[in-house]
């Protein structure tokens, strides 16, 4: 099996405006574009890993490995919470 999960990561960028409405929306810019980079961030907070998931349970067979599941939840901390609407199809 093999699992998959969140680490916080922290990054930091300076960004010139001449309002605080203009500093946010840059703001949101430097972010998105942050997101992009593939270089390590400023800070990886390692005390606590988030939203994990079972990415696959597999078995080992004489003929190989055979998936028996995919993306499984096994915990409850939720960094992107599921909307009440979309559990109550999932029931």
């Amino acid at each position: 099996m093999k699992i998959g999960f969140w680490l916080r990561a922290y990054d930091g960028f300076t960004v010139d405006a001449a309002t605080d409405a203009e500093a946010i929306e840059k703001a949101k810019t430097a972010a998105k574009t942050a997101m992009t980079f593939v270089a390590h961030p400023e800070h990886i907070d390692l005390d606590e890993r988030r939203e994990g998931v079972i990415a696959f349970i597999d078995r080992v067979t004489p003929d190989g490995r055979q998936t028996v599941i995919e993306d499984v939840a096994f915990d409850d901390d939720r960094i992107h919470p599921v909307a009440d609407d979309a559990r109550v199809g999932q029931r």
